[in-house]
């Protein structure tokens, strides 16, 4: 399967939801998106376990 990787800072993720989404629902959906998906990357490079 390909997989795309792309590097974005997290200012440039707030600037683009706060100026792209209408709607609060929408840019807080997106907001807890792109948190859990920075905490899943985060935990996978320092290789933690869980609860560690």
């Amino acid at each position: 399967m390909t997989q795309v990787h792309f590097t974005l800072k997290s200012e440039e993720i707030q600037s683009i939801i706060e100026y792209s989404v209408k709607d609060d629902v929408s840019k807080n959906i997106l907001t807890t998106v792109f948190n859990q998906l920075m905490e899943n990357q985060r935990t996978e490079y320092i290789q933690a376990k869980e609860y560690e």
